[in-house]
């Protein structure tokens, strides 16, 4: 299996999972951002984590063609930046976020992944 194909599939059913819960549960997971937007100890941990998977996908798929697969390196590249913002610059980030969240920003944000999941699983399974 190519390593594309892997990706694809693996991201694209994450980012569909987690966007279609933050649609159906929009309260709930705006809630918890906000919490884990002030809170030190949950944005060093998020940030690690999101820095080592962004990490992963760009070393092993930094891959700039004009296809579907240059849709997993810039997942890649945005959850290695998301992630080096909430280690390096926590305070930023969550201000940055804060304010997107207080306008549409999140019901916009839930909806790209969602788009970008399906996309990916159309490209992983499909394509």
């Amino acid at each position: 299996m190519c390593i594309s194909v892997f990706y694809a599939q693996v991201l694209g059913l994450w980012l569909f999972l987690v966007a279609l819960a933050m649609v159906v549960h929009h309260a709930r997971f705006k809630k918890t951002f906000g919490e884990t937007l002030s809170n030190p100890s949950l944005m060093t941990f998020s940030g690690l984590v999101a820095m080592g998977l962004g990490l992963l996908i760009v070393v092993s798929h930094n891959i700039w063609v004009q296809d579907w697969p240059v849709v997993v390196t810039l997942v890649g590249w945005v959850f290695l930046i998301q992630g080096i913002l909430r280690t390096f610059w926590p305070e930023a980030f969550a201000k940055m976020m804060k304010d997107m969240m207080a306008g549409s920003g999140y019901t916009v944000m839930s909806w790209v992944w969602l788009i970008v999941g399906v996309y990916l699983l159309w490209a992983g399974f499909m394509g």
